[in-house]
């Protein structure tokens, strides 16, 4: 098994968090000279904190890739994840699937050229590779498929 395949739940990751964040806080305010500057201090409450939302099952469901690559008749609706849900209010990039001629896809990413021409959309996903190209062309009809060159690049 690689490194990248294991997996940590979300309450021993909360947890992890929690105990650097309170370990940090404590050893800074316990002794009499501060070893870190109270910004630096914040900065990594707040750092540890981050990450501790990105592994929430809320910022899951908000960037599961059935919930960002959607299908609306002859449109695709694709939205980049959000960093927040505050921040990340960014409505979704509608693409007409009869202007697509290029589609290239990476690990936590996409990119599609309309027309042609060069021109076009590059979008940021949590998914591998893999799972991206799958649901995308499980979106598409084999005619559409074949109007459209697909590149996937590892």
């Amino acid at each position: 098994m690689k490194f990248s395949e294991l997996r940590v739940s979300d309450k021993a990751l909360m947890g992890l968090v929690l105990s650097l964040t309170g370990l940090l806080l404590i050893g800074h305010f316990s002794i009499e000279e501060p070893v870190l500057p109270d910004y630096l201090v914040i900065c990594m409450a707040i750092l540890f904190a981050g990450q501790c939302y990105r592994f929430h099952p809320k910022y899951k469901q908000d960037n599961a890739l059935t919930n960002q690559i959607r299908r609306d008749g002859d449109v695709l609706k694709i939205k980049n994840k959000s960093l927040h849900t505050v921040i990340g209010t960014q409505k979704s990039q509608r693409i007409e699937i009869e202007r697509i001629s290029k589609v290239t896809v990476i690990d936590e990413g996409l990119s599609i050229i309309i027309d042609g021409n060069g021109a076009g959309f590059d979008f940021f996903l949590n998914d591998s590779g893999k799972d991206i190209a799958e649901h995308l062309k499980s979106l598409l009809s084999p005619q559409e498929q074949a109007k459209i060159e697909f590149e996937m690049i590892i």
